[in-house]
């Protein structure tokens, strides 16, 4: 899931309408997706949990008790790890590339601040079926949007190298004054 906060004005934003920036940057928050189940979902589950228990029943009156504590023991890991992952802060990054700036950051990185003079957005699609983006900066260079669907980084690949090149100019014409 992404959202753009800001973007320049005549700039496409990648079907989701928002306000121009005032200073001409792109600011953009990138997240895991974590949809919530729905209260259906989770009676479903529920009821799932429910009959997989009833059925070691059988077994555990004949005397066989290997089969309903497995059960019981994955039921209990299940639980707890869905009650983990729930609790636990989804991936994020914010990209902001503003005033001949670029800043990343990422709630497992630490912050990185390049001049947009020089850097360029790499689209690596050697498997077909996954795009890695990367931000290269005279040799560094980090990857952005992993925590992304596929369908999210083929929308925001444009938007941010149109960006790039947009900041690029600007540059040479404030030098030149």
């Amino acid at each position: 899931m992404y959202a753009i906060h800001s973007c320049p004005p005549g700039q496409p934003d990648a079907g989701h309408p928002v306000s121009p920036a005032t200073t001409g940057g792109l600011v953009l928050h990138l997240q895991e997706n974590r949809s919530h189940l729905s209260a259906e979902a989770r009676a479903a589950f529920t009821v799932l949990i429910g009959l997989f228990l009833v059925v070691t029943i059988l077994p555990a009156l004949r005397g066989q008790w290997l089969l309903p504590l497995f059960a019981i023991g994955a039921v209990a890991l299940l639980v707890a790890v869905l009650d983990w992952h729930r609790r636990s802060q989804p991936a994020a990054e914010w990209l902001a590339i503003d005033g001949g700036r670029l800043l990343w950051r990422s709630i497992t990185h630490p912050t990185i601040e390049w001049p947009v003079r020089g850097t360029r957005l790499v689209c690596d699609e050697t498997v077909p079926a996954r795009l890695r983006l990367f931000l290269s900066h005279h040799g560094r260079r980090i990857e952005i949007g992993a925590c992304l669907a596929l369908e999210e980084k083929r929308a925001l690949a444009p938007l941010i190298a149109r960006e790039l090149a947009a900041a690029c100019p600007l540059l040479s014409e404030e030098n030149s004054r």
